[in-house]
């Protein structure tokens, strides 16, 4: 125990094995006593006299067990997506009581850190959980194997949220087998299928994306978590749609709809109306779809969130265009240029511009400047193949009008390149 201590102030506070063992014993001789070897108490108080920690073990284990339920039930409140307020008053409560109390045992510190993680993720907070995750990183191999599974599975959800594939299913499958080595309860079992579900839904593996999501649907309709249950049936909304079994996706949405007015979450309700929208767009009824794309609107709009409202605003614009209500189109593609100065994505923008040209019915050297130097680049930059296949097949039938066969070529080449790479 004593080693691990050492091991975990020495980086906690920046010393290298070098540093730290530096007239007091050799490099080799400290990394073994970090590594569980016995050693001299001399050694073994100079080590921590630098380090200034204490060499007997003072920890309060009434404390210690005092502040691991704080943590814990802390855990349960962000989960359970408690009241903001309530959340940042317990890390603060957590904190004072780790200061207050001296206590040096590294786990529980590491503890309080990665539960913190997961807070931070809780807030969209992606600065500080990379932050949090690159400290947590110099500490895993103290981690037990509790705290590893939840390291994995908080890293997961981060990597899922910055889009990162590969590192999201990785660190989501180190903690699916670590689950199994822990004591653990269903509900836990149930969170981490969630992020599975979420994770596969986004990259459009539906067959494992269904699995996930009614694994943990079936545990949080026992638990009757509204939130969760709210979260799976819009998944599974998404999945049917995907794989046009419309009527069951509207079932899907229905139910999510049910439970997100009990919670009267706006956030929620403004995804699952604009997923809806996608729906009946699908199935050709674009006055319905219109009708959801405008419900969803005045929902994302007390949020406020300019990255979600203009995905909306898109596909409200198209939905007009389908109506030939050129006005209206026009109206909402300006408001969404106007909304994609604010934000860094510009996918929504690009697509919003290549709409324009569409509704005012302008196919020139300025719309073939626009999709070969600006449109095309930033898709095929961005690995969005469905768009760099649609838009180069568009741009090929504008230059096959023209009688520019070898340019219509390429063009049709490249966007059967780019089906090819799509999942």
């Amino acid at each position: 125990m004593i080693g691990t201590r050492i091991r975990y102030y020495r980086k906690l506070k920046g010393y290298t094995l070098e540093t730290l063992s530096e007239g007091i014993c050799s490099v080799s001789y400290l990394s073994k006593i970090e590594n569980g070897g016995h050693s001299s108490d001399d050694i073994l108080i100079h080590l921590c006299e630098r380090l200034g920690i204490s060499f007997s073990d003072v920890d309060d284990s009434g404390k210690i067990e005092e502040i691991k339920w704080l943590i814990d039930d802390w855990y349960r409140m962000i989960v359970n997506y408690e009241d903001p307020r309530s959340l940042e008053e317990r890390a603060k409560e957590i904190e004072d009581k780790l200061k207050q109390s001296s206590i040096q045992q590294p786990l529980i510190h590491l503890r309080f850190d990665v539960f913190k993680l997961r807070y931070e993720i809780y807030r969209a907070d992606l600065k500080e959980s990379k932050r949090l995750i690159q400290h947590l990183n110099q500490f895993k191999e103290i981690l037990d194997t509790e705290l590893q599974y939840y390291f994995h599975h908080f890293s997961g959800i981060y990597y899922n949220m910055m889009n990162d594939y590969t590192n999201a299913i990785k660190y989501l499958k180190m903690a699916e087998e670590e689950l199994k080595k822990i004591s653990h309860s269903e509900t836990e079992e149930a969170h981490l299928n969630y992020q599975f579900a979420n994770l596969y839904c986004k990259f459009q593996r539906l067959s494992d994306c269904m699995n996930y999501a009614e694994k943990a649907l079936a545990t949080f309709n026992k638990d009757y978590n509204i939130t969760r249950i709210s979260d799976c049936q819009t998944i599974l909304g998404i999945t049917n749609r995907e794989i046009k079994n419309y009527s069951k996706a509207e079932y899907h949405y229905g139910q999510a709809l049910k439970f997100a007015k009990v919670m009267n979450d706006p956030v929620r309700l403004g995804v699952i109306y604009h997923n809806l929208g996608f729906v009946k767009s699908d199935q050709g009824a674009s006055e319905e779809a219109i009708s959801c794309y405008q419900r969803s609107l005045e929902y994302k709009e007390k949020v406020g969130k300019n990255e979600s409202i203009i995905l909306t605003v898109y596909l409200l614009a198209k939905e007009y265009h389908r109506l030939s209500m050129k006005k209206e189109c026009l109206e909402q593609i300006e408001r969404g240029l106007e909304i994609s100065k604010t934000i860094k994505d510009k996918r929504c923008y690009y697509l919003l511009s290549i709409l324009k040209f569409d509704a005012l019915d302008i196919k020139d050297e300025t719309y073939e400047h626009f999709i070969l130097n600006e449109a095309l680049p930033y898709f095929e930059k961005n690995k969005t193949w469905d768009f760099v296949a649609m838009y180069a097949e568009d741009l090929g039938n504008y230059y096959f009008k023209l009688k520019f066969y070898k340019k219509a070529g390429e063009m049709y080449q490249l966007a059967n390149e780019a089906r090819k790479k799509i999942r």
